[in-house]
């Protein structure tokens, strides 16, 4: 009989044990996994600036080069230039990322930070591109 009564109490002891270090466990875990991904959000939109940054670039060194046509041969060769690489290459370009476009991007994305003083909703910050 005093066996059943040890083991009720040793039972009872190890039940509170396991909640105490659940009660810890859970939150901790949590907000170890949210984290992870908030860090891994921005971390995507740092790359996605980057390479929004870089179209950019290259969209202006084709401006230049095609300047530099139009100066010496009178006609820019830009459509000719990117059928050659549709042909050979067989990237396609879609138009969506122009320089205007990509300008309005980045605006909008420190705009739509904050609007009103009130956060905007998480979806916000992904980008369209």
């Amino acid at each position: 009989m005093q066996s059943i009564v040890i083991d009720n109490l040793v039972l009872v002891a190890l039940v509170k044990a396991i909640g105490n270090i659940l009660t810890a466990a859970v939150p901790s875990i949590t907000t170890y996994i949210i984290g992870k991904k908030l860090i891994a959000r921005e971390r995507l939109k740092r790359k996605l600036n980057v390479a929004l940054m870089d179209i950019q670039y290259l969209l202006m060194v084709e401006a230049l080069h095609c300047r530099e046509h139009m100066e010496y041969q009178g006609k820019s060769n830009k459509r000719t230039i990117r059928n050659l690489v549709n042909q050979e290459t067989k990237f396609i370009w879609s138009g969506k990322n122009t320089l205007s476009q990509i300008d309005k991007a980045m605006e909008n994305d420190l705009n739509n930070i904050v609007k009103d003083n009130t956060p905007v909703r998480p979806s916000r910050y992904y980008s369209k591109y």
